[in-house]
């Protein structure tokens, strides 16, 4: 079975999805695989794992300063492939997602870059500067080797948008709350509701929200509008950089919270 099947099957039963965002190579290499197993250790659903990159187009500050600080100490690629390897082997069942930038992908050669995923197995690429209109280039490789190829879905979408997006896409669907780049926000488009009414009219994937959830309130606010589950990222590295050598028990908390709040029983209706 699809490990993204079983995250099917536990929306279909009535459970939200959290999937937070681990940037490999953060605070340290070695760190970032603890901060991977904390979050498994307490029960998050999915993992979307980012390789650091100097140009990240679609992330904020947070993120970008944190990726530049590993690269800074010596961060590469294969680094990043040999941490998913350590993690698949830790948690053999849990969706795993890349998230990086075409140039990494056309640096390594799209065949042997898929192989590499692959190997270490990976269920999904993201990749946040490709457009499903050049999905061509990497779509027969990624098939090949049994990789689902994840988009982004903007409130800016539109149904003939999404007809493209549903010939390659696979996995679940990335929503974006609101335009702009990652990061903590407090006001979300005022058409999100009408974009999970659209994407569940065109598509028969998860739709998971990102951008701009840092806290069980955003999170619930997703879910009332249609949302499967959140996508958490810039939060966490914040947590991270800011509790020095407690961020372990601190990073352990804030998962606790978050997964709590999903919990079908505790979600507020809106």
């Amino acid at each position: 079975m699809s490990r993204y099947q079983i995250l099917k099957d536990k929306i279909a039963a009535g459970h939200k999805i959290y999937t937070p965002y681990v940037l490999l190579g953060y605070p340290s290499i070695d760190d970032s695989f603890n901060v991977a197993k904390t979050l498994i250790d307490h029960g998050v659903d999915a993992l979307e794992l980012g390789f650091p990159f100097r140009d990240p187009v679609a992330d904020g500050p947070v993120i970008e300063q944190a990726a530049n600080a590993a690269l800074d100490a010596g961060f590469r690629v294969q680094h990043g492939f040999d941490l998913i390897a350590k993690i698949r082997a830790y948690a053999p069942d849990l969706p795993l997602t890349l998230m990086l930038y075409t140039n990494m992908v056309l640096s390594r050669g799209v065949g042997n870059f898929f192989a590499s995923c692959a190997d270490v197995g990976l269920d999904a690429v993201l990749i946040p500067d490709l457009p499903p209109e050049r999905a061509d280039i990497v779509a027969e490789d990624a098939r090949a080797h049994k990789i689902d190829l994840v988009f982004i879905v903007a409130p800016t979408s539109t149904p003939e948008r999404l007809a493209l997006i549903k010939h390659y896409a696979g996995g679940f669907v990335y929503v974006v709350t609101r335009m702009g780049i990652t990061g903590s926000v407090e006001q979300y488009s005022d058409k999100i509701s009408h974009l999970f009414t659209m994407i569940k009219s065109h598509l028969d994937l998860p739709a998971i929200a990102g951008f701009g959830v840092s806290t069980p309130d955003q999170a619930q606010k997703m879910l009332a509008a249609g949302a499967d589950g959140v996508i958490t990222g810039s939060r966490l590295i914040e947590i991270i950089r800011d509790s020095g050598t407690n961020w372990p028990a601190t990073l352990a908390d804030h998962t606790d919270i978050m997964v709590q709040s999903l919990r079908i029983d505790t979600i507020t209706q809106k």
